[in-house]
């Protein structure tokens, strides 16, 4: 007989029945080739000795087991493993140190072998990280004020059903209106869709104008994710050198007339990860550039809202007559990044298969949310969080711009950014950010490690270092900490 009292394990304890517990146990030994069709199960009077519980407990078990088909009592004869199930070899475990990687039980294709995991700064107390918002500043217990206010309505209980895979037509009346007055950019509600963050639009646009061996221009530095996102399509990127006025637009020209190239990816208010902004010269080059050359304009604009010595450039989409730029912006960057809720606008006919497009992957988005930061926008609170976090922001952006400038200054060379949430630093090349970090994180302070701003083309040894989430003890305290690192 098998080592029943060590291979059945119940636990008093535990909130699952305890004949549940045994039945679950049964149906492992048999599943994993210990139990065979046809042997015979101990009694239960057997059974409830060697475990410890009630015979009645383990008849209850036996009785389970029969109902769910894996087992069948014989009348005088006890109960055994269905006899009609199919034979199943002993799941063995694997011998340490025979290999570091098991093989597959099934083929599949991994193209993210070399993709970079996100960090997971929830579990961080004090973080420099790459720039994101103070989310302590948000408003949100106003915006779950409002999700549960809408959820209570009677009317607010048709947003609990299946809706537009657009979003919230509510909420893309209000962006529209909201990007005509911030933006200058005019543009109706079926010209825009609801994204989970920026990043969706980028997947969902790359999708839907790239190809296997398309070509798209890209900045020589560039955001990563966007660049693993062209790659997964199947597209070659074709690298522009980026200075203090943003892509060099007569590079591209020049490339133009020798290779077809399908779109354009760019970030001209803070170019990531360097924070420069593109020029007005250029811009309107680009847009001459994409009606003559036929491609596409993918504009992500995350962080219009943060600029904070002079008022911004419109965006590329609100000066485009000829409809070759698809814009995309983000309210997680500028409210809280957890809170997914991005948008895209284009033509009607671009919007609608990009609809379908995401149907496939993520049938819609979470309607009441979007209900409720509709309201945020209509009522004046989003514009009176924008107002007040431009303001404090400028302040963390003046107060680490000094620290950095008096106590990094022969380790660190940056320029104080116009606008965004955080600044491009390039280190000292004695400086090893890789062990910096791991330095860092020993001492209790989370930053980047560099690795996340490289690509074949573009090798540096800097960092975007992001001021707005932090306060102006935490600010000190981070930086006292990369103070005794890097000296």
């Amino acid at each position: 007989m098998l080592p029943y009292k060590s291979l059945i394990q119940v636990e008093r304890k535990a909130p699952v029945a305890l004949h549940i517990q045994v039945c679950n146990n049964f149906i492992a030994l048999i599943t994993n080739g210990t139990l065979q069709p046809a042997d015979i199960l101990p009694s239960s009077r057997v059974l409830a000795e060697l475990i410890g519980i009630n015979r009645n407990t383990v008849k209850l078990a036996y009785e389970e087991l029969v109902s769910q088909g894996w087992a069948e009592s014989i009348e005088r004869k006890g109960v055994f493993v269905l006899s009609k199930l199919p034979i199943r070899s002993k799941t063995l475990l694997p011998e340490t140190g025979k290999s570091n990687s098991p093989k597959e039980a099934f083929i599949w294709t991994n193209n993210f072998e070399k993709a970079t995991p996100s960090d997971d700064l929830q579990k961080t107390v004090l973080a420099i990280d790459d720039g994101f918002p103070d989310v302590r500043m948000a408003p949100v217990d106003v915006l779950m004020r409002e999700y549960r206010s809408l959820s209570r309505r009677f009317h607010g209980r048709n947003f609990l059903k299946y809706g537009s895979s657009m979003g919230s037509e509510h909420l893309r009346t209000s962006i529209c209106n909201y990007l005509s007055h911030s933006r200058g950019l005019v543009v109706a509600a079926e010209n825009i869709l609801i994204t989970k963050g920026s990043q969706m639009g980028i997947y969902l646009a790359a999708q839907l104008l790239l190809n296997s061996g398309d070509n798209i221009a890209v900045g020589i530095s560039n955001y990563g994710s966007a660049d693993d996102t062209f790659r997964h399509s199947g597209a070659n990127l074709l690298r522009m050198p980026v200075d203090d006025n943003g892509m060099d637009v007569d590079f591209l020209e020049e490339t133009l007339q020798h290779k077809k190239i399908k779109a354009v990816y760019i970030i001209p208010h803070h170019h990531f990860p360097t924070t420069v902004t593109m020029s007005m010269e250029r811009r309107l080059k680009l847009l001459n550039l994409a009606k003559e050359y036929r491609f596409a304009i993918i504009e992500d604009d995350y962080d219009f809202d943060f600029h904070y010595d002079n008022k911004p450039y419109l965006p590329l989409a609100s000066i485009d007559h000829h409809h070759n730029v698809i814009y995309i912006g983000s309210i997680s960057k500028t409210f809280a990044p957890a809170l997914r809720i991005g948008f895209m606008t284009g033509s009607s006919a671009f919007i609608g298969a990009a609809s379908s497009l995401r149907q496939l992957i993520d049938k819609q988005g979470d309607t009441l949310l979007e209900e409720a930061f509709a309201v945020l926008f209509d009522d004046g609170e989003m514009e009176r969080h924008f107002r007040k976090s431009l303001k404090i922001y400028k302040q963390r952006r003046n107060l680490f711009c000094d620290i950095l400038q008096s106590d990094f200054n022969d380790r660190i060379e940056f320029k104080i950014p116009e606008g965004g949430l955080g600044v491009w630093t390039s280190f000292d090349k004695q400086i090893d950010l890789i062990k910096m970090a791991e330095d860092a994180s020993k001492r209790g302070l989370y930053i980047g490690n560099g690795s996340f701003y490289k690509n074949e083309s573009f090798v540096t040894n800097a960092l975007r270092m992001g001021f707005a989430s932090l306060n102006e003890k935490e600010m000190t305290e981070a930086l006292g900490i990369l103070k005794k690192i890097v000296y």
